[in-house]
Order: C-alpha cells, then sequence, then structure tokens
C-alpha cells in the first residue's frame, strides 16, 4: 500500500481531522500504551475507510485483502505497516487467532453489499459484522473494554456518521435508515435526499433513538477512545435531534468536542489497566 511507509503520528493526525475525539482520548491513555492504542484507533478507521467510504468496489477490496495479509502475519510477528508494527508491542497480538482477523475483514467486506435493514436493530447488527469482532479484539489486546458494549457504541457512532453523510451515503447505495422509520413516516427510499417537513421529522425520531441507545452505554467499560466517542456522539445525537434542521445541527457538531467526551475519557483513563 502507498501510505504503508507513513509515520504512525500523520495517520493519528489524519483520523483525528476527522474524529477530534481520538486526539483527546489519546491524550488520557498510559504513556506505555498509547502507540499501541492509537495505532489500533487508526486501523480500525482504515477499515471503516475501505468498507463505506471507497465508491470503487475494486481499491476497497484491493485494500481489504492487503490489510487480510497484514493482519495475518501478526500472529507470526511480522509486520510491514507503521500501525501493525506498532501493534506488536502489545504482547497478546500473538493470542489473537487468524480467524479472528479474518471475521473483522469479512466484516468490512460485508458493508459493501448491505441490503436496507427492516429495523433498527437489524442495521445496528450488520454493522456489527465489523465491530463485533473488532471489539472482541480490542479487549484481548488491552483489556479494558467490554467487547459486546464496544461493538454496540462502534456501531451507533457508524448509523450516526452514516446519518451525518446522507447524501453521500444514499448515493453509494446504503440505506442509514431502518425501513420501519420510512413507513412510520410514509416516505420513500428517494425522499430522504429532499429537504422538507417530514424528512426532518424523521431525522429527529432517528436520533433521539440513537442518542437514547447511546445514553443506555453510560458507564460501560468502552475503554479510553471508545468512551469518548460515545460520549460526543450521544450528545451529539441528542442536540441534532432536537434541531429545527437536525441534519445540519448534527453537521456541525460532528466537528465540535463537547465537554462530556473530556469527563468520559477522563473516566475512562483512570479505570484503565497500566
Amino acid at each position: 500500500m502507498a501510505d504503508a511507509a507513513a509515520p504512525l503520528a500523520s495517520f493519528e493526525s489524519k483520523w483525528s481531522a476527522a474524529h477530534p475525539e481520538l486526539g483527546l482520548a489519546l491524550g488520557f491513555v498510559d504513556a506505555r500504551r498509547r502507540d499501541a492504542q492509537a495505532a489500533w484507533a487508526c486501523l480500525g478507521f482504515e477499515l471503516e475507510h475501505a468498507a463505506f467510504a471507497l465508491g470503487d468496489a475494486e481499491p476497497a477490496a484491493i485494500k481489504l485483502q492487503w490489510w487480510a495479509e497484514e493482519l495475518a502475519g501478526l500472529g507470526r510477528g511480522v509486520a510491514r505497516h507503521p500501525l501493525t508494527q506498532a501493534l506488536l508491542a502489545q504482547p497478546r497480538v500473538v493470542e489473537i487467532a487468524p480467524a479472528r482477523w479474518a471475521a473483522a475483514i469479512g466484516g468490512a467486506f460485508a458493508q459493501r453489499d448491505a441490503e436496507p435493514a427492516a429495523s433498527r436493530d437489524a442495521l445496528l447488527d450488520g454493522y456489527a459484522a465489523l465491530y463485533g469482532p473488532l471489539a472482541e479484539i480490542e479487549s484481548t489486546l488491552f483489556g479494558a473494554a467490554d467487547a459486546p458494549s464496544l461493538a454496540r457504541a462502534q456501531a451507533l457512532a457508524r448509523a450516526l456518521r452514516e446519518t451525518a453523510m446522507l447524501a453521500q451515503t444514499l448515493r453509494a447505495g446504503r440505506l442509514p435508515v431502518p425501513l420501519d422509520l420510512l413507513a412510520r413516516h410514509r416516505l420513500a427510499r428517494g425522499d430522504l435526499a429532499r429537504a422538507a417537513p417530514a424528512q426532518a421529522a424523521l431525522l429527529r425520531e432517528w436520533l433521539a433513538a440513537l442518542a437514547a441507545e447511546l445514553a443506555r452505554l453510560r458507564g460501560r467499560p468502552l475503554g479510553v477512545v471508545g468512551a469518548a466517542a460515545a460520549a460526543a456522539n450521544r450528545v451529539r445525537a441528542r442536540r441534532a435531534g432536537g434541531a429545527a434542521d437536525p441534519l445540519a445541527a448534527l453537521s456541525a457538531g460532528s466537528a465540535r468536542l463537547p465537554f462530556a467526551a473530556v469527563w468520559a475519557a477522563w473516566r475512562a483513563g483512570r479505570r484503565s489497566p497500566h
């Protein structure tokens, strides 16, 4: 891959620009684990990018296959990329069975051909094909997160991000809300792209539901990065869900860091193993 020679800091900078809670959270991670934790977060973002952001199927498949081979080498202590090289500093990385890495890659591929989901749980369960294996691996590597709770928080984060990028998501052929919500508001898929009172009402209900689910995860062990992200997303969803123009409010809030994220990162950092 062309960026395999880039230093770890360049990946942190790249992904902190898109996810401002990353840089905040890393400030609360123990210095001895910081590089590995940063590398892990950035690796997750790289897989997300291939799963959701690359428009053409061939480049996405090439990128994911490259990562599949790279991650398979970790169990043998082999790493070519700065992110995987940083992960080798975690002693437990050799305990990750090849099948678990393969499940994460398979989950990323599954997002490329996802069908519209009938319900909120079905939509989130679809995202969990990627985030479930990643959360299990993170829990093994760092021991600070409850894997099911973390996977749910990350699936909710993806649902929020897919909604924030509504036009782009729809152009990519993905439906970021469940079909039962569309039916309840008597909207067709094509109606979702057009700003209108009915669209705003649907988005307000959807964002309120995501905020409520994120609120139920408060206090769960999510790791420092996971806790900061969940807190930030909870506030973003709640605020946008109460706005007259929910989509504009969500887009504006995505670049901001609410104080709740700082507080959550601090608390998670104090609870993390050293």
